[in-house]
């Protein structure tokens, strides 16, 4: 009995950072690639006001933030398989699962900074008072993201 408790425990433990590893990618992966970002996106786009001059200038930098998105896309969905195997399969708190998260976490990372490159990028597109409101559009959704989570 003795053995059973801390081998429960374990499991437990391993079900748990399971299931939120999971979850907070499957969240994060939602709010960046679901038709909730794109209206999101198209929402900003609009409150800022862009002019058909200013659409085309950001047209390169756009494409460029969206192959980058689904390139980090493309990696958390493999490190989630990645952790969703060496959970079966090791059925422990084992190297590979944190190296499964280590993945994940890095490649959530790398995303949050390829989404303020994209936006501190498209500064010399826009005029002064359409670069702060973007600032602080970004600074609330961050604020909103945060108190949610």
């Amino acid at each position: 009995m003795k053995r059973f408790v801390p081998v429960l425990l374990l499991l437990v433990t391993v079900a748990v950072v399971a299931v939120l590893a999971c979850w907070l990618t499957g969240h994060y992966l939602r709010g960046h690639t679901t038709s909730g970002h794109i209206e999101a996106h198209q929402w900003i786009h609009a409150q800022l006001g862009f002019t058909a001059e200013q659409e085309t200038q950001l047209g390169p930098i756009e494409k460029r933030f969206d192959e980058q998105k689904r390139h980090y896309g493309e990696l958390l969905r493999i490190a989630n398989q990645e952790l969703a195997q060496a959970i079966r399969e090791d059925r422990t708190h084992s190297p590979r699962v944190t190296a499964a998260v280590a993945k994940i976490h890095q490649a959530q990372g790398e995303l949050q900074n390829a989404t303020l490159q994209h936006i501190f990028e498209m500064k010399p597109v826009l005029r002064p008072e359409q670069y702060e409101k973007l600032i602080q559009l970004t600074a609330e959704a961050l604020y909103h993201e945060e108190k949610h989570e």
